[in-house]
């Protein structure tokens, strides 16, 4: 029974797999790339946690 699951998972995942990547090419083919990749960053939070930039904060303390 455990081998007759994994072979249908993997049969599904190879199936999402084809259709993510005709997608892709289809995407590509309609804009010339990639929409869902933008070149801008995400906006980070000021409140957000930063290690590095705490550690320049401790460094111009001392």
């Amino acid at each position: 029974m455990k081998s007759k699951k994994r072979k249908d998972k993997k049969k599904q995942f190879s199936s999402v797999k084809a259709l993510l990547k005709a997608d892709r090419e289809r995407e590509i083919e309609q804009y010339g790339k990639q929409v869902s990749m933008r070149p801008s960053k995400v906006h980070k939070s000021k409140k957000d946690y930063d290690r590095k930039k705490n550690k320049v904060d401790e460094r111009d303390l001392e």
